[in-house]
């Protein structure tokens, strides 16, 4: 009897020792494991960024490029290599900054001067109206918007320089745009001037929309030529 009660102890002891073992094994495959595990996180989430910052990058490279190719369509070789490149290098700063769409200004652009850096614009009757270069600024609004923007235009020939004028001719409608809310009233009052827009909505009268669709359907053109 003795000798059983003996062999039970060794064998709990045995057990005990098996199973300290086990769990001691899967303990450290479980450690193991774990760290792998983690490893395998990280280098997941370093994978993402990284996909994350190419799907970027590759944004901003097509949105160069359609730049490059909505430019060349409208403006042909009527500006030199150089002023082509800044103009390109401007129209890309201004659509990251503000998120806005590069071709929604070039469509401004066709619409006010058909590509043409040198356009001054006439009234009916053949008067000069003040309007100057791609995006048809007038040189007070130009000197306005370029104090506050930090641009300093002094005279008419600043404002025949295409990327000069694109660059206070986006920021002016970037700030219609801030004004109104939506683009549709922006570009109206690019068009009118914002105090004639003012005295509209205030009677709650129509807006004029033929600019304005004007602008879209070139858009759309714009689009249409520089897909991909």
């Amino acid at each position: 009897m003795k000798n059983s009660v003996r062999l039970s102890a060794m064998s709990v002891t045995v057990l005990f020792i098996i199973g300290f073992a086990v769990l001691f094994f899967f303990a450290s495959e479980w450690y193991s494991n774990r760290g792998k595990l983690e490893k395998l996180a990280y280098q997941e989430r370093i994978l993402h960024n990284d996909m994350e910052h190419l799907e970027v990058v590759g944004k901003w490279t097509l949105d160069y490029v359609k730049i490059e190719k909505a430019l060349t369509y409208m403006l042909g070789d009527r500006i030199s290599e150089v002023s082509f490149r800044i103009l390109a290098e401007h129209l890309w700063q201004i659509s990251q900054s503000y998120s806005l769409d590069p071709l929604i200004i070039l469509a401004v652009v066709a619409q006010e001067s058909r590509g043409n850096p040198l356009a001054r614009g006439r009234f009916q009757t053949g008067k000069f109206s003040g309007a100057l270069g791609l995006m048809q600024i007038k040189l007070e609004t130009a000197k306005k918007i370029g104090r506050r923007f930090g641009f300093v235009i002094e005279n008419e020939n600043d404002l025949m320089q295409p990327d000069v004028n694109v660059v206070v001719g986006s920021a002016y409608l970037i700030r219609l745009i801030g004004k109104y809310g939506n683009l549709r009233e922006a570009l109206v009052a690019y068009n009118l001037g914002h105090t004639a827009v003012d005295k509209l909505l205030e009677k709650n009268a129509p807006l004029p929309t033929s600019y304005y669709e004007g602008v879209v359907r070139r858009y759309k053109d714009l689009v249409h030529h520089c897909s991909f």
